[in-house]
């Protein structure tokens, strides 16, 4: 007999693709929509982002910002360089609640 997934079970985290730039940043919405309607906190792994442009930067922020309106916890579990770079030059760390990480430029 199948054991049933718990409720109470972490979901592994939401992993992001490797390349976020402008076309990547529809579907990207559509992901991150899709975990933040089954309302329960969400993990997102960056640490595979090796392209990041400012249109997927903005779907994050976005995202972080309906996540805090709906009181659904968001936790960063990796961050690549390249996206933790991205986000220091815009200035998106408080926003986006990517925990900033000493030397990273």
């Amino acid at each position: 007999m199948a054991k049933k997934p718990s409720q109470d079970a972490t979901p592994a985290p939401l992993a992001l693709e490797a390349d976020l730039r402008i076309g990547a940043a529809p579907a990207l919405r559509d992901t991150l929509l899709t975990a933040l309607n089954a309302g329960a906190a969400i993990q997102l792994d960056g640490s595979a982002v090796a392209q990041v442009d400012a249109a997927a930067l903005q779907v994050l922020a976005a995202f972080s910002r309906d996540a805090r309106a709906a009181s659904v916890p968001v936790a960063w579990v990796g961050a690549s360089d390249t996206l933790r770079r991205n986000v220091t030059v815009l200035g998106l760390h408080a926003l986006i609640e990517l925990p900033a990480q000493a030397g990273v430029n």
